[in-house]
């Protein structure tokens, strides 16, 4: 711990003689900001690492989540996270030279806390848990890294998904008030799969007014709405627009969400967590789907394949590539010159952003479906070869191809 607080007033001392020397060049500023977030991660590890040996030691006689809000005034709910964090990675050796070094973010030190207690009680390598997590940050992100735990706790504890989605429910909410000025305000809670339902509504109208102004040279939204939160908000109001004027007929019809859910094949065998050390995961585990945006559900709430409305992709369970949309299949004409509708949605699925590493523009930005192995060098249209990319990228990788 020595070292972390030496490197902590090293990263300090780096950002004073930054600002001390910035001559107004962007540059050095944002030097500066990176020193400071060394300084903010090396922090926070060293934290994590004392009142894990406080704890150890009993030095606070309450317990040091009642210490930290009794002497540092944290709210009892972040002084009980941050003592629950400390307990359970606090003190691993495995972590001991990261957190003190300031590799980890509190973001990343979240996940690999939530592997850890996923894996305690059950039997499962803690360590091991760790080593997988923080090999996941490293090549996927957070993001991924964050889905994958989900995947482990489903896994470890089946049903936790189920039970987590009623949690959800239970705690959803809308609520509608006016600002100072007379705008409208709306704040919601949603569940994953109400919120799924409206996110992919919305993601789907902007897409369209993106396309439409991309590539048909058309503009459908009025001449004041330019960014895309303000594209959402006109989605948003179009929603409204269309339940309004729909007959009555049409608003009591059963719906069933577009395009939203991913599940494993049918009668594909659960994978098991017999193997203490380290337990192998499906991508999606039984009894789960994922949604588009990555969050695991229960799949015993998803549409009918049989409601026209509903799309369910179906993904092979050893693989995780997309097999089927809506009982069709998806690579049923290799020798086709462009990917298929059905292709098309299943790369937003799969890939949900650019592929080009660096870029996050997601799939309502009507990305491009393109061949890794070029069409006129003999790639076939299959889920395998195609890759999503944003129109920048997709031109830039011919322009390199040629």
């Amino acid at each position: 711990m020595r070292e972390g607080l030496e490197s902590l007033a090293a990263a300090a001392r780096e950002a004073l003689s930054l600002l001390d020397d910035a001559s107004g060049q962007d540059a050095d500023w944002l030097a500066a900001v990176r020193q400071v977030e060394v300084a903010e991660r090396i922090a926070h590890g060293v934290k994590l690492r004392l009142l894990a040996e406080a704890d150890r030691r009993r030095a606070a006689r309450a317990g040091i989540g009642a210490w930290l809000s009794a002497e540092l005034g944290y709210g009892s709910s972040r002084a009980r996270g941050l003592a629950e964090e400390a307990r359970r990675i606090g003190g691993m050796p495995e972590l001991a030279g990261k957190l003190t070094a300031g590799e980890l973010n509190q973001d990343q030190t979240r996940v690999v806390e939530r592997a850890v207690k996923a894996a305690h009680g059950s039997g499962v390598d803690a360590a091991g848990a760790v080593t997988e997590t923080l090999a996941v940050i490293e090549r996927d992100g957070v993001s991924k890294a964050k889905e994958r735990v989900r995947v482990l706790e489903e896994t470890l504890a089946p049903g936790t998904v189920k039970d987590l989605a009623a949690r959800q429910r239970a705690r959803s909410f809308l609520r509608v008030g006016e600002t100072s000025d007379g705008m409208v305000r709306i704040d919601a809670l949603l569940d994953a799969t109400r919120g799924t339902v409206v996110r992919s509504a919305i993601d789907q109208m902007v897409a369209g007014g993106l396309h439409a102004r991309q590539y048909d040279k058309a503009e459908r939204l009025p001449e004041d709405v330019v960014s895309v939160e303000q594209m959402g908000a006109q989605a948003l109001t179009r929603l409204a627009e269309v339940y309004l004027t729909a007959s009555q007929e049409r608003r009591t019809q059963p719906f069933g969400p577009k395009t939203l859910f991913i599940t494993r094949a049918p009668d594909s065998p659960r994978n098991s967590a017999t193997d203490a050390t380290a337990p192998r995961l499906s991508e999606i585990p039984a009894g789960c789907a994922t949604t588009v945006y990555g969050q695991l559900v229960p799949a015993d709430g998803l549409p009918s394949m049989r409601d026209s409305a509903a799309s369910v992709l179906t993904v092979d369970p050893a693989s995780g590539e997309p097999i089927a949309l809506d009982g069709r299949g998806l690579d049923t004409d290799p020798e086709a010159r462009l990917a298929s509708a059905d292709q098309r949605t299943a790369l937003a699925f799969r890939d949900r952003e650019c592929s080009e590493p660096g870029c996050s523009r997601p799939a309502a930005w009507s990305l491009h479906a393109h061949h890794e192995t070029a069409y006129r060098d003999g790639g076939t249209t299959v889920m395998r070869n195609l890759v999503l990319l944003c129109s920048e990228h997709h031109v830039l990788r011919h322009q390199h191809a040629a």
